[in-house]
């Protein structure tokens, strides 16, 4: 075994050891695009209004280590802090809410933050959607929040494959994109597990939730959920997100196949060094001695630590995987509309409860036509599929099996997949009404409607 494979598992049972509680916890990021009333993106200025009115109301203060701007604001929580940040743009901030015990805590936690924003939203006259991308405003370099988890990617990994370099780069496709992003703790002996089914069940998945069909101000006559294939379309993402090109067999393999991806940065003192001379982060992990380069150029010398595995292991963006935190973290979804914010964490947390019958699913599928369903669900949605998988009929298979994990919770959680079942029944997922929305009532009735 590598020395990464025993750096990263010891890492993974520090964390389980270090749980303050016990059973299951969930933990949801919630971007939302904020907007203008005509639909544009919001300014910079808002989103920092926007943090200095949480500070108003007892929430902490973030500063960036790199350029010493605020840049968010936290509070504590009963076992984590909530978060509120922007991940790249600053058009669509980002709520990391603290870990809960159940849907119905993550329920309240949600409509708490919603009637804490509302006077804000209205007196600065913006709005947070519940959709899944910038309807209007097309990604830029000018979208760009810099601070230190942002601002050197396009010196590291440049790319103009999509966007003309006079616009920025590529990376700045992820300026506009708003997710819902699902943490669940799982043992040790699971999380593969939950990784594959997860990954696997990217396309069923996407087909009930798929929210991301306007952007830059009409609808995408290709695609209903844009927001995933954002992935495909930044090539240095190329083998390091979507789907997997295989399951994983076990935790070593797993770990195997991330230290075969290049490293791109690591920290040392709240500062980005860039890796450049290593092939594989494998590689750079068993140095002895190493070098990287500052975001001014200078040559760093580097002594590899564990820390630097947290690092690399936010570096990729499998569909679903190991998190730095040493959760499973379910990457597939785009955000939902208002009234449906919960029913994404019920349908991850339905399918980690109910893995044994969940590998049974995934184990009547090849996994090259999975594969292949992630990419038609981002066409088609529900009316999608491959040669030999019928998406509506996948996804019908799927929701049985989550609504089984959470009955056997005995909480009751089952109502939160009450919205995936009436798309269900109605063979629709959002993007479609999403469209039609734009196409009936124009922008304004669009920003009217989803607004939070």
């Amino acid at each position: 075994m590598s020395l990464m494979y025993d750096r990263f598992h010891e890492s993974f049972c520090r964390a389980i050891a270090g749980r303050k509680y016990t059973g299951r916890r969930i933990g949801a990021e919630l971007k939302f695009p904020m907007v203008n009333l005509d639909g544009t993106a919001a300014n910079q200025s808002s989103l920092v209004a926007l943090w200095e009115y949480l500070q108003q109301n007892g929430w902490e203060r973030i500063v960036d280590r790199v350029t010493g701007t605020l840049a968010g604001a936290r509070i504590a929580g009963p076992m984590n802090d909530a978060v509120a940040s922007c991940e790249t743009g600053f058009c669509k901030p980002e709520f990391s809410l603290a870990h809960v015990a159940d849907l119905f805590e993550l329920n309240e936690s949600i409509d708490a933050l919603r009637e804490l924003l509302n006077p804000f939203l209205h007196e600065r006259g913006v709005r947070l959607l519940g959709y899944g991308i910038q309807p209007v405003t097309p990604p830029s370099g000018s979208l760009l929040f810099k601070k230190e988890r942002s601002c050197f990617w396009d010196r590291a990994v440049p790319s103009n494959w999509r966007i003309p370099a006079e616009q920025g780069d590529d990376v700045h496709l992820f300026t506009i994109n708003a997710g819902s992003h699902v943490h669940v703790s799982v043992e040790l002996e699971d999380a593969v597990d939950a990784v594959n089914v997860l990954n696997g069940l990217a396309g069923p998945q996407i087909a009930l939730t798929a929210h991301s069909s306007v952007w830059q101000g009409k609808p995408d006559d290709r695609y209903v959920c844009v927001n995933e294939k954002l992935w495909d379309w930044w090539k240095p993402a190329a083998a390091r997100s979507g789907v997997p090109q295989r399951a994983f067999v076990d935790l070593e393999d797993y770990v195997r196949t991330i230290e075969k991806l290049a490293p791109i940065y690591v920290r040392r003192n709240g500062q980005p060094i860039l890796l450049r001379q290593f092939q594989t982060f494998g590689e750079y992990f068993a140095s002895d001695e190493a070098a990287g380069q500052s975001l001014d150029g200078k040559t760093i010398p580097l002594v590899p630590q564990r820390a630097d595995i947290r690092t690399h292991n936010s570096c990729y963006w499998y569909t679903a995987r190991i998190s730095q935190y040493f959760t499973v973290e379910n990457r597939v979804f785009d955000q939902q509309p208002p009234d449906d914010l919960v029913c994404v964490a019920a349908l991850t947390l339905g399918l980690v409860s109910a893995l044994d019958e969940s590998k049974a699913l995934l184990s009547d599928c090849a996994w090259a036509e999975l594969r292949e369903a992630r990419d038609v669900a981002c066409r088609h949605g529900l009316q999608g599929r491959t040669q030999e998988l019928s998406l509506l009929t996948l996804a019908q298979r799927m929701l049985a099996i989550a609504e089984s994990g959470l009955a056997r919770r005995g909480l009751g959680e089952e109502t939160f997949l009450e919205p995936l079942k009436h798309r269900l029944q109605a063979r629709r997922c959002p993007a479609r009404h999403a469209t039609a929305l734009f196409e009936e009532a124009g922008i304004n009735g669009f920003v009217e409607q989803l607004a939070l």
